[in-house]
């Protein structure tokens, strides 16, 4: 599917805080938002980046969804079958792979329902990121 930069820009970020905070040790003191926002900006990257790697391919092998005024939706099985297409899963076999394709689907429809509202792409309306 297509999504603008600012829609896979808000996924990415949402899926790398979400990376982040499961990451976490559960005794550590403060939340993980608060702590994410303490971040340095290499650090931030570097947990964007991991889950760019993991969303970026799957959000793009979603079916067309031309949607305006609302997130798109998909069932569970697209996001699967968006989940199998990526290259990082040929590599693997029986329970890890389950496991990953399991795991990637939740990412991508996290990402997803991260996304801000869509606007009408034929509308120019400025700025684009509200």
């Amino acid at each position: 599917m297509k999504f603008t930069e600012r829609e896979m820009t808000v996924a990415v970020d949402a899926v790398a805080q979400k990376l982040y905070a499961g990451s976490r040790p559960p005794w550590r003191k403060g939340s993980a938002e608060d702590a994410w926002a303490e971040l340095g900006k290499f650090e931030k990257y570097q947990h964007r980046a991991a889950a760019g790697e993991v969303v970026l391919t799957p959000l793009l092998a979603l079916p067309e969804r031309p949607t305006v005024g609302a997130t798109p939706e998909f069932s569970q099985e697209e996001y699967r079958a968006a989940a199998e297409s990526g290259g990082q899963v040929e590599s693997l076999e029986g329970k890890k792979r389950e496991r990953f394709i399991a795991m990637t689907a939740q990412l991508t429809k996290y990402a997803v329902e991260a996304m801000p509202i869509r606007q009408d792409p034929d509308a120019l309306i400025v700025p684009d990121h509200l």
